[in-house]
């Protein structure tokens, strides 16, 4: 099963978006965290599987109110067909669409997922990061068992499922613990049960009282036994009772039935039969005579038919004459027929041949032959001859546009070859602008070295003038000093100071000056190519490489139409070639057929069809005259057949045309069938009065029979001692019905031994039966009287039982007792069913061993062998005492706690490609992995995506990442982008 494309109505984040898995069997879906991976591999579970009423609301979108999608699959059994599921929509339930336009419902769905169900396939062929984490958390000792258990089933529940049922076991019993819930009760019960002997060892007198109460009960039971009887033999009495006034009549009827003779011997309901038989007899002797009348009829008219006829053969050669005029007549209007349609094929054939004016003539047609091959030869040079005159027109077109087209390059290249530059030209204009730039820079030095300078010279300026004033200043102050006390000495460095810094000043201004020329100087120089000029050279150099350009692409364009000239005088050869063929093909069909040669060839194949036309007319007219002469001739022998008849049978045939002999034929004909059929009705009549007449007559001997069976059953000879004797018989019924009916009554009151013996015997005294009914009265006071005292006794001792009961120790103790008894009959059916459970996990795993796991681990070490690059050739799965195992290419086994984490999860990724190729051989189901190798190095992702590929060659893989790496191990497979769309 290939997934196709999902449309999400409303789920989750997901509303009104469209994913397209595309054609290809490996697909990744890509997106970061919270992007909707997950929400849309629910929704794929969902629209395969369904999902309960809880857990869909937690899909539901918060901001559209539809929940649910379409998921398009492709299946190779039944090919594309469309899943649909709505929230609101028969409770989640799918409604498939094949493409045939049919519906199908859930149960359709799952015939053809083969029963499978969510959780058995999200362990078989899904899996995610969480199963490896599981996997690296796990214990060494684990490790094995639930390897074993991913390679039977695809998930490790197998094993989980074991821990879980050894848990519980060991909880609830050990054989030689103290804990668990069962020993525990086991002891409790064991407490209890010393309590209960030690109550009942002190509580004697109640065991005694117990078998007093249990002789009492036996005694009230005999008791009442005795009574029921009493009663019953009280009721019987009574009965008697009641019926002795009819036993009384009872046996005076019998005595009266026994005075009729025995042996009685009269027909039931005798006299009645014979009145009938009297009353039956007389009307059928009366119409037995009037049949022999209308016999005799009948038999002399027939006779007088039969003399009147001809010889029967005579007649059957008539009938055989008149059964071949219709015949007859069919034919000579088929030769009118024929006639007509002659005169107007020849017409018509000569029209045609005046139509087609090919210089064929009537007599031309009975030699010539057109064979179906001639229609396929004329069809091909026809097609041929359109080809030859297509490809020449083509021919010339292509020769006059290459013409026009040289000529257009020649007027080009000239053109564009009178406005290329000089060598010498376009150095000098490059020049320019190289000359340009050039001073350009040198301007730029300049002005930048006189801005230098400037700054420089008021430099100089400010510290001319600062070294003036300061002098000036320090003089002044060093003299004022010097005055103030009076020291001539300091007069003098004042008078140094103020030289120093005149002299200072002098230098500087010096400079200054030698400045303002080196400046003058470097101004004086001129830029002798413009701005106008270098862009008029700039100009005049692009236009001219855009005419080399141009010109370099003329020179291809010239050299391409050379070579179609080149191809063109190749189909110009080929052409002639084929027209030279063609031309003798066209001289040979006319050799053959010379009427072609003033036909254009391309007429022929309607040619063809034309006189195919009028050859099919000629023989068709040849075929009707020579049916039309057969027809003639078998009308001939006929007509003289009929004559040679008339001849024979001396009948008159002067001047008569054959229809006025079959006409007479007909008539006699005619007759006789009349006389014929007069003559079997006469017979008819006849038979059917002697089939009456015999029937009546039957019927007469039964009657008579009858009457003699009556007689002769009664025993009598006459009819009056027949009646007599019916009398009689009549009386000793109705005795015997009346003692049949005291019968029935004594039935009904009397019990069936009381019925034997009173039915027999003779009643009995009335006196006798009223004292015992009286005795048996009494005697059943008695017997009450005796149990009531019984009842008083047992009531007494009940009592004092009751109190030796009320103890609340005891009553305690044994409720407890019972109530711990049951706890623990529970706790052992418990126990026992997770014994059995444990035990049929166990015969169900050596089954699956046996019958799959081979095939898995085949597929898983072939898979190991590929992610470890041929590091490990074979995996072992756990027998006996050894755990899981691998061996190396060199032949050393590992086992499985020995391995490298990463080696391990390679090992677990094997296993669950394994059992997913074994079980998709019949469940071909899209196998999705969720983010299961962000903790692989980029190496180990790449096998892993290369292996997925090959995978998916026989199963659709979809892989949901937020890895970049992964996508990029994963890049020449189909990736999808997932992202939550804007609402």
């Amino acid at each position: 099963m290939h997934i196709k494309k999902a449309v999400i109505y409303g789920f989750g984040k997901w509303v009104d978006h469209t994913i397209d898995f595309t054609d290809e069997s490996f697909v990744c879906m890509y997106g970061n965290n919270e992007s909707g991976k997950t929400t849309v591999q629910q929704f794929l579970l969902f629209m395969l599987f369904g999902m309960p009423p809880q857990k869909r609301a937690g899909y539901k979108p918060k901001t559209s109110g539809k929940m649910g999608g379409r998921l398009t699959v492709h299946d190779a059994d039944i090919g594309a067909f469309v899943i649909e599921r709505l929230h609101d929509v028969s409770n989640g339930k799918a409604i498939c669409y094949t493409s045939d336009g049919k519906e199908h419902d859930e149960s359709w769905l799952q015939k053809q997922l083969k029963g499978m169900t969510k959780e058995i396939y999200q362990s078989i062929f899904s899996f995610s990061a969480l199963d490896l984490l599981d996997i690296r958390n796990m214990h060494e000792e684990e490790l094995g068992e639930v390897l074993l258990g991913i390679g039977m089933t695809g998930s490790n529940q197998i094993h989980t499922l074991e821990k879980k049922l050894d848990d519980q076991l060991n909880k609830l019993f050990k054989p030689f613990g103290k804990k668990p819930e069962i020993n525990q009760q086991l002891a409790s019960l064991d407490t209890l049960d010393h309590a209960l002997k030690h109550y009942q060892k002190n509580e004697q007198d109640y065991r005694t009282s117990k078998e007093s109460l249990h002789q009492l009960d036996n005694e009230l039971i005999l008791q009442q036994r005795r009574l029921d009887e009493t009663r019953d033999a009280v009721f019987r009495l009574n009965q008697q009772r009641q019926a002795l006034p009819i036993l009384k009549d009872y046996h005076r009827l019998k005595n009266q039935h026994q005075t009729f003779p025995d042996g009685f011997s009269f027909p039931e309901d005798g006299i009645k039969r014979m009145e009938q038989v009297d009353e039956k007899l007389l009307p059928l002797k009366s119409e037995c005579s009037v049949l022999q009348n209308n016999k005799d009829a009948y038999v002399t008219k027939r006779n007088d038919l039969q003399n009147d006829l001809y010889d029967e053969t005579v007649y059957e050669q008539l009938a055989a004459f008149l059964e071949e005029k219709q015949t007859w007549l069919d034919r000579q209007k088929q030769i009118d027929e024929y006639a007509k349609t002659i005169q107007k094929s020849t017409w018509q054939i000569n029209e045609e041949l005046k139509q087609l004016d090919a210089g064929i003539t009537m007599d031309d047609l009975s030699w010539l032959q057109l064979p179906f091959s001639a229609e396929k030869t004329w069809n091909q040079l026809k097609n041929e001859w359109d080809q030859v005159e297509l490809t020449k027109a083509t021919l010339n077109e292509e020769h006059r546009q290459l013409l026009k087209e040289q000529e257009y390059l020649h007027v080009q290249k000239e053109t564009l070859q009178a406005s290329l530059m000089t060598t010498e030209q376009e150095y000098d204009l490059q020049e320019t602008v190289r000359q340009y730039y050039r001073q350009k820079q040198i301007q730029d030095d300049v002005t930048e070295q006189a801005k230098n300078w400037y700054q420089l010279k008021n430099r100089q300026k400010s510290q001319t003038n600062i070294w003036v004033i300061g002098g000036i200043v320090a003089s002044a102050l060093i003299s004022i000093v010097a005055l103030a006390i009076d020291r001539m000495l300091l007069l003098s460095a004042a008078g140094v100071i103020l030289v120093a810094s005149v002299g200072q000043w002098v230098l500087g201004k010096r400079s200054v000056l030698e400045l303002d020329e080196m400046i003058a100087s470097t101004n004086t120089d001129s830029i002798s190519v413009t701005e106008e000029e270098k862009q008029e050279a700039e100009q005049l150099l692009k236009s001219n490489d855009d005419n080399k350009q141009e010109w370099s692409i003329l020179q291809d364009k010239w050299r391409s139409n050379d070579m179609a000239f080149w191809k063109w005088e190749e189909k110009q050869s080929e052409w002639n070639h084929r027209n030279n063929r063609l031309q003798k093909q066209v001289a040979e069909q006319i050799r053959q057929y010379p009427f072609l040669k003033q036909i254009d060839l391309s007429h022929w194949p309607a040619l063809f069809h034309s006189v195919k036309h009028v050859l099919d007319e000629q023989r068709h007219k040849k075929w009707q005259e020579q049916q039309c002469e057969e027809l003639l001739q078998e009308n001939r022998r006929y007509e003289e057949m009929i004559d040679q008849f008339f001849h024979d049978s001396e009948w008159i045939t002067t001047n008569r045309s054959t229809m006025d002999q079959l006409t007479e034929m007909e008539n006699i004909l005619h007759e006789y069938r009349k006389s014929l059929s007069l003559i079997d009705q006469y017979n008819e009549w006849i038979a059917d009065t002697e089939a009456k007449k015999n029937n009546i007559q039957e019927h007469m001997r039964l009657y008579e029979d009858e009457l003699a069976h009556l007689l002769s059953i009664a025993g009598t000879d006459t009819k009056e001692t027949f009646l007599a004797k019916g009398k009689q018989l009549q009386e000793k019924q109705e005795c015997a019905m009346k003692i049949a009916e005291l019968d029935d009554r004594l039935v009904q009151l009397l019990s069936g031994d009381d019925y034997e013996t009173l039915i027999v015997n003779e009643p009995p005294d009335e006196r006798a039966l009223e004292s015992a009914y009286e005795r048996e009265t009494d005697r059943i006071s008695d017997i009450e009287h005796f149990m009531e005292q019984k009842r008083q006794e047992r009531a007494d001792v009940k009592a004092y039982l009751a109190s030796l009961e009320s103890s609340e120790s005891y009553s305690d103790t044994l409720h407890r007792y019972t109530a711990e008894q049951e706890k623990f009959e529970n706790m052992a059916e418990e126990w026992a069913v997770l014994k059995s459970a444990k035990a049929m996990l166990a015969d169900t795993k050596r089954h699956y061993r046996q019958t799959y796991l081979q095939q898995v681990m085949e597929k898983t070490t072939h898979f190991f062998h590929l992610l470890t690059e041929t590091s490990y050739c074979r995996i072992y799965p756990p027998e006996e005492n050894k755990s899981f195992r691998v061996e190396s290419c060199d032949g050393i086994r590992y086992d499985v706690h020995e391995l490298s984490q990463g080696t391990i999860d390679q090992l677990y990724v094997s296993l669950r490609l394994g059992i997913s190729d074994v079980m998709s051989r019949e469940h071909r189901l899209p196998f999705i992995i969720d983010d299961a190798f962000v903790h692989f190095d980029p190496v180990r992702t790449k096998r892993i995506a290369e292996l997925l590929s090959s995978v998916s060659n026989k199963q659709q893989v979809i892989l949901f990442t937020c890895k970049p790496n992964v996508t990029e191990a994963t890049a020449n497979v189909t990736t999808i982008h997932g992202r939550i769309p804007l609402v």
